[in-house]
Formats: structure tokens, sequence, C-alpha cells
């Protein structure tokens, strides 16, 4: 590629963290990422080549052919599943629209974790901290289940920025000892080399559950810091003895952070796990200051539920139409709602994800340029992705904060709002 134009403080889009300071050099359609960490890089990175025609059954199409193939397929259907969604909020506005049009599900492919944190928040709330709090206030951090760089790979760097780092920096924490060391604790992990390289300036602490489950250690740690007892006994000695120790350091802390990604663990642990970072949160509260940093947003997860919020007064796993909306998180997951759906409605504009298996019906794919189908979609039209080929919004996995996305480069494909805003319109001009 020759020499472009460099473009800095890009935001990305992906996992959720909310990067802003992401570098690209731009040559024509061609994106080269200069700074960015390997997933961010992996995903905005273009050859610059012509994008794909859209297809129906297999067979290049036009986009007007391409959406009145699809309003075919949607008019006679009477159990939609729209899944996938990963969008920005422009997008997803206009699938919304169409949902509650013609009456479809709504989940996202993101949404397990999601909702593993909703079973606590429903039922007693939680104090949960934003990435500007736990950069500027936490001294303590324990970190349940997987090392986060996996998914996250800058959530170390972004949170717990190096005390060496801190001296000149404008954008140091504010209101801990920018000299001082601070403490993580790893409660099952072990972490990655990545994850040891990022908190090399600070004291970790890995602990192992030596053969226990998260959920039980998680539980002991909070029953501990509640001032209980019982839990330790069904602990080994040298498991009890940290967990013990680390308890004790948490009630010293003055601003302590429970962080864990519900989304990659077990679905019979995760909500037990963010049960008992709350349980605990809670308790040290009356003391100090806690909270709780539940890890997620893929794909602009947290968007595609807060709009669902204040679209149908339902987060998503909801089944929206023109008689109003149902809630139900069981029926409308996605593998449940498939399971009954005569249509599938796939949508993935930031990463080239193949939808899921499906075979009761048609399957109309809005998707990445990129995306290798394992079946080929009754109808594939695709779209641009936000942040790349046009602006838009995300939202950063701690809710607070709505990101805006400029595009990077000249836009080829339409955008997933535009695409949707076709399939409505030429239903509703149907014959």
């Amino acid at each position: 590629m020759t020499a472009g134009v460099v473009r800095g403080d890009v935001l990305c889009p992906f996992c959720g963290l909310g990067c802003d300071d992401l570098e690209v050099e731009v040559s024509g359609r061609a994106v080269r990422p200069r700074k960015a960490c390997g997933e961010a890089a992996r995903l905005l990175e273009r050859s610059g080549d012509p994008p794909p025609a859209c297809r129906v059954e297999g067979r290049p199409a036009s986009f007007e052919e391409a959406v009145r193939a699809a309003a075919g397929l949607i008019a006679p259907r009477r159990a939609i599943a729209m899944a996938g969604l990963g969008a920005d909020l422009e997008g997803l506005g206009r699938l919304y629209d169409l949902a509650r049009t013609v009456g479809a599900s709504l989940d996202h492919a993101a949404s397990a974790g999601l909702f593993a944190n909703l079973d606590r928040l429903a039922r007693k709330g939680w104090i949960a901290a934003t990435l500007a709090e736990v950069r500027n206030r936490c001294d303590l951090m324990v970190v349940l289940g997987p090392d986060p760089s996996a998914a996250f790979a800058r959530f170390f760097e972004r949170a717990l920025p190096a005390p060496a780092l801190a001296a000149g920096d404008q954008a140091a924490p504010m209101f801990v000892d920018r000299t001082r060391r601070r403490r993580v604790a790893v409660l099952g992990g072990p972490l990655s080399a990545a994850g040891r390289r990022a908190l090399a300036p600070h004291d970790v602490a890995e602990i192992g559950l030596d053969g226990a489950g998260l959920p039980q250690v998680a539980a002991a740690l909070a029953a501990q810091v509640r001032g209980a007892a019982p839990g330790l006994s069904a602990l080994s000695a040298e498991l009890g003895a940290a967990v013990s120790e680390l308890a004790g350091l948490l009630a010293k802390a003055r601003y302590a952070v429970f962080a864990f990604d519900a989304g990659r663990l077990p679905p019979a642990d995760a909500a037990l796990v963010a049960e008992a970072a709350a349980e605990a949160v809670a308790a040290l509260s009356r003391t100090t200051r806690a909270a709780v940093f539940p890890l997620g947003g893929r794909d602009n997860v947290v968007g595609a539920h807060q709009l669902s919020l204040w679209r149908f007064g339902w987060p998503l796993r909801t089944a929206v139409g023109p008689g109003g909306a149902r809630h139900a998180p069981d029926l409308y997951e996605t593998r449940a709602a498939l399971a009954d759906a005569d249509l599938l409605v796939f949508a993935s504009a930031l990463r080239p994800d193949a939808p899921p298996d499906f075979a009761r019906g048609p399957v109309i794919a809005l998707g990445h340029a990129q995306t290798v189908f394992p079946r080929e979609p009754d109808v594939f039209i695709p779209v641009g992705t936000p942040g790349v080929d046009h602006a838009g919004h995300v939202f950063r996995m701690d809710q607070v904060v709505c990101l805006p996305l400029s595009a990077l480069r000249p836009a080829e494909l339409p955008s997933l709002a535009e695409a949707a805003g076709a399939i409505l319109s030429a239903l509703e001009t149907r014959p």
C-alpha cells in the first residue's frame, strides 16, 4: 500500500472499552492500523479491494434486488428472530423499526454476560464503577475469573496506568498516589503473559482455585468481608488463608473494585460470581468505598440493550410488534427463539461473524463484507462497518458514555441503517 494519510485519535467500536487513541494510515479505501491492539487491528484493516455484491440465493444481485427479495421473505412470516445485532445505534434503531413493524424477537450475540449481571441487578441492585472511577480511584482490584486481557487487551493499561507514567501525564489517576503501585488480586486466573506485562508496575497476587469452583471461592470471600466464618471450611488450608488475607486487604482499601467478565464464565457460574461480587461490595460500602466493574460490551451490546429499554421499555430478549412488547429472556434468547422461528434476520456490521445454524426457514444476513458463510444465506446484503465506512455511535462497556464514530474512508457499501430502512420501505410499499 502506498503511503497515505495518517489518522490519529481513532475510536475503536469493537470490544467495548472505547479506546480513542488508535492510529491508522488510510490510502484511498485501504486502511492499515499503526497503533491498535491485535483485535482492533484485525477488524480495522482493509485492503482497499472492491466490496462484494449483494447475493440472492447465492447469485449476485443489485442492492435494490436484494432489498426486494428480503422484503418478500419477511412479509409472510409469523415468527421472525432478529439476532447478532452487532451495529451502531443508528443501525440498531432502523432494525428495531423493522422489528416493531413486522413482529420479531431481539437478541444480541453477546447478551449472555449481560443477562447474568442483570439477574443480580434486577433483584437487589449493585454499586458499579465507571472506567474513569477505576482509573482515578481504585487502589485494590480483585479480578474474578479469566484474565480480562484475552478479550479486552488494553483493560489493565486503561484501568490501572503505570505509576511511572503518571508524573507529568494529564491523564494520570487523580485520587490515588501517582507514585505508588496498586494492588491486584487475580482469583481463578491465571494471568496470560500479556496480562502480566500490563500489570508489571503493580503488586499482583495470582490466587489459584486449588480445585474449588470460582462461585464457591467468591462466595467465601464475600462471607469473609461480611465477617462471617462459614465458607472457608470447604476450601483447602492454603486457599482459605489466601482468601482470608485478601478479605483483610479489602477492608483496608480506600476504593476496591471487583472486575469480572460474566460472558466468559460458564453459564451456571456467571450469575453466582456477579452475586458474590455485589454482596462483597455491599458489605465493604458500610465502612469504605467499593464497586463492581462488569466487563463486557462487545459489538455495542450495551447500546443494543439501552436502545431496547428506551424504545420498548424492556431489555433485549424481547419480542416486539404492532401489538406491543413481550419480555421473556428464556424464550427469546437466540437459540430458544430459533427453535420456534420461521425466519432469521442476522445483523453483524462490526465483525465478520456468520449467522447461527438455522434450518427452519430462510436466512437474511445484513453483514460485514468479509463474512464467510458455512451455509449461504437466502439474502446477503453486505453493509459498511461503523467507524470505518461511516459515522455512528456506540456505548462504552460501563454504560455511561455514548461515543461518536467517524468514517475513515469513502463508503461504497450502505450502512446497516440504510439497508434495514430500505427493507422497511419496500415492505411498506408492497401491494
